[in-house]
């Protein structure tokens, strides 16, 4: 990081560099050392004694405490007798604000209005605690300190260690650029109003009884709210508050009769520019409401109800502040340090990054001075190899901003830590500024004078002097506090938390463009379990659900919600039924993928089940067939059954046959067909059928049939498609179709033509269909897979296997930390995709779903969790 100059002036004295005050010290020491030389005292003890005075008097400059030097600080433990100490509802007011043993006591509590009358006018405001007022949509008014525009920005939701997200953190400097006024980026970091979350909760569900289930799942979703951290960003925009030289006007009390105070015009113009030029960088920003600026006014002086403040002392409404400043960036800086730090703190704070541009004459001059103070440290002994380093470093800034490439800025990093425990908000500032030394700043904790730490968190005020440092625009993009929070919406289902920031991820499929949804995930990796969780918490909105269910996994989920569960083999399902009440040849080719399958040549062996399908012509032959027969029966009452479908091919189609092979394909076709209308078979597929598709929610199992028939469970597959196809197309409502297993139905040419055109319909009549798998490298490897892994607009990839992982991120279009997420397998862990949100997520399912999903659990739980119980 060549441009990295700190807010600390220092000179070269000798191998030193002395800070400025360290030499007017000496300077005010030097008569009396004069003095000394000049009363010739014997030997060298004269000059000795004056050399020691020199030394003394610098040494007294080095000492600093909060980043300042010793002597400022002892002076700013005095400062509230100037400066408020107590901000009541917007009234400041002085105090002397002690901490004993853990309580805050507050006396001599006086207004500042009879302090500041002794005040030089142009001082008043840097004694002021500046009053807040909303007058428009994204405008803050500050008395004093003017106008100020103010902006909620989306953060990224990518990983931070990714090339997308330094991209957007450039992008987003780039942009500010833009609007040409000093910066100040502000991340609130605070727990979810679990009211807030409850109440939503409530509003999904007010169709569903009130049963243990419910209760359970609102504790979860607003506990999980109330422990875990959120983060909100802000853009304020600071038209005027700072010169050419990137230095604000406030930040000191020589500058501060060069304040000038921005109109409302003034925030308005920059606020219009920078909402009109958001777009073009791809940034996601809008101007902030009033509620938006009350929400974070309020963990400020500027807002609060009561702040006090005094030696060691910094209370804002229910909670103690630790504030925490940089005073020097690391050498090497990684992109979204800050960020990084904020959420391994695990605490409440705020963290705010002023930028002030800087007139590229201004950084040239001061440049120019670093390479002059080099080269006299050189000259005075200092490390020559180091001294060349970094003057070359130094000169190649300069050919830089010569060239534009790089823009000089000013920027300070302000941050602060806060709980109702004055302990916990120490240790919690132990561990943000631990994080932060790891990653090469330079911090200090800082505690006055007065409330001036906590405004530099405050919007639109100035920051602390001592943490102002001449950069370049790319650094400052690299320490943006912005991290997005993807799945965000407390109205959605709660899926889980998001791993990169700990924060709830709630998610529904009616948010999507399309309502379908893929999970994948190897064995172990927790599908079956993530699948449940989604299932029933979108069930609990009173959507119709039909489950296909190979492996009988969902009987314990069907009757927690106040379903039916069936068990094909002792249930029927008729081929046929989905023809009542359609055209001829619309029901003949509804059937006909079931006949071609049931009837099919053999095209292989998958999962030990033949694949078989009818040639072209073959179905072309039987279509017309079927097309003859629907027209006979189309006004008799009961639906056709098998056995009549095999009669009529029998009797008429086989008179109707014009040659030999036609007739031999007939009669093999026919023999096909007529197995399911004998024996075990004939129970399943030759009468009237107990499953149907209504608005309760429904499970089919086909564990104990695929035992039975397992060559017979692709015909019962695409017989539930089918069903569920023609409930589709006769407008259920809102309907989710999961299909457990899915690879079964993909690697089957017939069966995966029914699921194909059941993915489509769903689309057109905003039903959503669910595939799972766990044989992920089945599932991408065919060309329906991949189609339906493409058009489905939710995706939630589990762990997967090292062997399928580079074609799980090519079908996927997965990112390379999301693949380091899910490979090797974290159970319950995965990359959430839904439009244009992603994240990492790890399923919760709490308590009660978890008995329900875990098939090791099955039949402990549901008696307690079955609609209408409790």
């Amino acid at each position: 990081m060549p441009l990295n100059v700190d807010a600390q002036f220092r000179l070269a004295v000798g191998p030193l560099l002395l800070p400025v005050r360290a030499l007017i010290v000496v300077a005010s020491v030097s008569p009396l050392a004069y003095l000394l030389l000049t009363l010739r005292l014997p030997g060298l003890w004269g000059a000795a004694a004056a050399g020691f005075l020199l030394a003394l008097a610098a040494s007294f400059g080095l000492p600093e405490r909060q980043g300042v030097w010793l002597g400022t600080h002892l002076a700013y433990r005095h400062a509230w007798r100037l400066l408020p100490s107590t901000v009541t509802r917007g009234t400041a007011a002085h105090a002397l604000v002690r901490d004993l043993d853990g309580s805050i006591r507050v006396s001599g509590e006086r207004g500042s209005a009879s302090v500041q009358r002794w005040v030089p006018r142009r001082w008043r405001p840097l004694l002021a605690v500046p009053a807040p007022a909303t007058d428009a949509r994204g405008l803050l008014r500050l008395a004093p300190g003017g106008h100020r525009g103010v902006l909620v920005l989306q953060g990224p939701p990518v990983s931070l260690s990714s090339d997308t997200y330094l991209e957007w953190c450039a992008a987003v400097i780039r942009w500010v650029g833009t609007v040409d006024c000093p910066v100040q980026f502000l991340t609130l970091m605070t727990h979810h109003d679990a009211d807030r979350v409850g109440d939503a909760f409530d509003r999904r569900v007010s169709g569903w009884p009130h049963t243990p289930l419910r209760d359970i799942e609102r504790v979860l979703a607003s506990t999980l709210a109330e422990s875990t951290l959120g983060l909100r960003h802000y853009v304020v925009l600071a038209p005027l508050s700072a010169g050419d030289d990137g230095v604000p006007h406030l930040s000191t009390p020589w500058r501060a009769a060069r304040a000038r105070h921005a109109t409302a015009e003034d925030a308005q113009r920059a606020l219009q520019s920078a909402v009109r030029t958001a777009a073009a960088f791809a940034i996601d920003v809008r101007a902030a409401d009033r509620d938006d600026i009350a929400a974070l006014l309020a963990h400020t002086p500027l807002g609060a109800s009561r702040a006090m403040v005094g030696d060691q002392v910094l209370h804002i409404g229910e909670r103690h502040h630790v504030v925490l400043t940089t005073t020097r960036l690391p050498a090497t800086l990684e992109v979204g340090a800050v960020v990084d730090a904020m959420t391994r703190a695990h605490a409440f704070g705020i963290a705010s990054l002023h930028v002030f541009p800087v007139a590229p004459a201004v950084a040239r001059k001061v440049l120019h001075r670093r390479s002059s103070m080099l080269l006299h440290a050189e000259r005075q002994g200092a490390d020559p190899v180091e001294a060349q380093v970094a003057l070359q470093d130094t000169t190649d800034v300069v050919a830089a901003l010569a060239q534009g490439e790089v823009r000089p800025c000013r920027i300070a990093l302000t941050v602060s830590v806060a709980h109702s425990a004055r302990d916990l908000a120490h240790d919690a500032a132990e561990r943000l500024g631990a994080v932060l030394a790891a990653h090469g700043f330079r911090t200090t904790e800082v505690s006055g004078p007065g409330f001036l730490p906590a405004l530099a968190l405050a919007p639109g005020c100035p920051p602390l002097a001592r943490s102002l440092v001449l950069t370049s625009d790319s650094v400052a993009a690299r320490m943006l506090p912005c991290l997005g929070t993807p799945f965000a919406d407390i109205g959605a289902p709660l899926l889980g938390v998001n791993v990169l920031n700990g924060t709830p991820a709630h998610f529904s499929v009616w948010a999507q463009p399309n309502h379908n949804l893929v999970v994948v995930g190897s064995s172990g990796a927790g599908k079956s379990v993530a699948a449940k969780t989604l299932l029933v918490r979108h069930v609990m909105e009173n959507v119709a659900a039909v489950v296909i269910d190979p492996d009988s996994e969902y009987q314990s989920v069907m009757h927690a919600v106040g379903g039916r569960y069936l068990e094909l083999g002792t249930e029927a399902l008729n081929p046929l039924a989905v023809a009542v009440g359609t055209s001829p040849d619309a029901a003949a080719a509804m059937v006909l993928p079931i006949l071609s399958v049931m009837a099919g040549d053999d095209r292989g062996v998958r999962d030990g089940r033949p694949i078989r399908r009818l040639p072209d012509e073959d179905q072309g032959w039987l279509h017309g067939e079927l097309v003859d027969f629907f027209s006979a029966r189309e006004r008799a009452a009961p639906a056709a059954l098998m056995h009549d479908a095999v009669d009529h091919l029998q009797t008429h189609a086989m008179s109707r046959t014009l040659t030999d092979r036609e007739r031999d394909r007939c009669r093999i076709i026919t023999a096909r067909l007529r197995r399911f209308t004998q024996g075990r078979r004939a129970a399943v597929f030759d009468r009237p059928s107990t499953f149907a598709v209504d608005g309760q929610p429904i499970a089919v199992g086909l564990r104990s049939f695929a035992m039975t028939y397992g060559a017979d469970l692709t015909p019962a597959l695409a017989v539930l498609l089918t069903a569920i196809l023609d409930a589709l197309g006769r407008g259920r409502g809102r309907m989710i179709v999961v299909v457990d297993e899915a690879h079964r139905i993909t690697s089957d040419p017939d069966a995966g033509e029914v699921l194909g055109q059941l993915v489509r319909q769903a689309r057109k009549h905003g039903a959503g269909v669910w595939m799972l798998s766990q044989r992920v490298e089945d599932f991408v490897r065919t060309d329906l897979g991949r189609t339906l892994a493409a058009t489905s607009s939710s995706k939630l990839v589990l762990g997967t296997e090292e062997a399928v992982v580079d074609e799980v991120r090519d079908v996927f279009k997965l990112r390379d930390e999301e693949v380091a997420a899910i490979s090797p397998a974290v159970p319950g862990r995965g990359v959430l995709l839904a439009g244009p949100e992603r994240a990492v997520v790890g399923v919760l399912p709490g308590p009660a779903i978890m008995a329900l999903a875990d098939t090791r659990t099955a039949g402990v739980a549901p008696g307690l969790l079955r609609a209408g119980a409790g």
